[in-house]
């Protein structure tokens, strides 16, 4: 069986006044369905870079994306999904309106994609805020309607870049497991990104570790809380959390991996 994503051998390099700089190199990975995966890495490490790339927003120097058999690189593919660290929600469409963004984009007929909005919408507790705008929601309600955004078109994949970092702890915590609620056993592939090792470790089943400049791999590591409990504070409270927590630590190079 095709894997759900496979990265081999991605390197990419800018051109600066300073000369060339190297922001990715070599990197390789596989991920399967039903995974959710994370990488983690220090400000600078190619974080974002590798996202652009796994979405076809931005095509490698080499190396290539294959998604569930098929190469991709370079192009943006139906089957990726895609939640950004700013929601970029249009302020002048209603909730509704930015839901079925996608749905309008591939061609669904407007009554179709409005019963599909209005679905997803009891899914995620927010009936009655069809009519509302941005402007009118908090922070977590516009990151649930940019995830519900990218849900309803029901992507195999989805990249998540840093959403919840602007947010306050306790609704960062709620919005975590909502993520797994949504998310676990539904044979979708989530890829996480992040610097918060902590944020890494509690929702991964899997963790890549990056290097800082140029981008690297340099440990692979399966994540077993010994829980499949989605509650958050219960996952941290695993006596292997800490483990894993320091493991990473040290790998990225201690006072480095608290870089935002």
């Amino acid at each position: 069986m095709a894997h759900a994503l496979e990265a081999i051998s991605i390197s990419k390099t800018y051109q600066s006044s300073d000369g060339p700089n190297t922001v990715l190199r070599n990197m390789s990975f596989r991920a399967e369905k039903d995974e959710f995966f994370a990488f983690v890495g220090p400000s600078g490490c190619g974080k974002s870079t590798l996202f652009n790339i796994i979405t076809g927003l931005l095509a490698p120097d080499t190396g290539s994306i294959v998604v569930d058999g098929s190469e991709t690189t370079g192009r943006v593919s139906e089957k990726i999904g895609y939640v950004l660290q700013k929601d970029l929600l249009f302020p002048w469409r209603t909730v509704e309106d930015n839901i079925i963004l996608g749905l309008e984009i591939k061609g669904v007929s407007k009554r179709e994609a409005r019963a599909m909005a209005s679905d997803i919408l009891k899914d995620y507790k927010m009936s009655g805020y069809e009519r509302k705008l941005p402007g009118e929601l908090s922070g977590g309600m516009r990151q649930r309607v940019a995830l519900m955004r990218t849900m309803v078109t029901d992507p195999q994949i989805i990249l998540i870049d840093e959403s919840y970092k602007a947010l306050d702890y306790p609704l960062k915590i709620e919005l975590e497991g909502e993520l797994l609620d949504r998310v676990k056993g539904s044979g979708k592939t989530v890829i996480f990104i992040t610097h918060d090792i902590e944020e890494a470790v509690t929702l991964a089943d899997r963790v890549y570790v990056m290097k800082a400049r140029p981008g690297e791999i340099v440990e692979e590591i399966k994540i077993d809380l010994g829980t499949d409990s989605h509650n958050i504070p219960e996952r941290r409270m695993s006596p292997h959390f800490n483990e894993y927590y320091t493991r990473i630590w040290k790998r990225i190079g201690g006072a480095h991996a608290a870089v935002a």
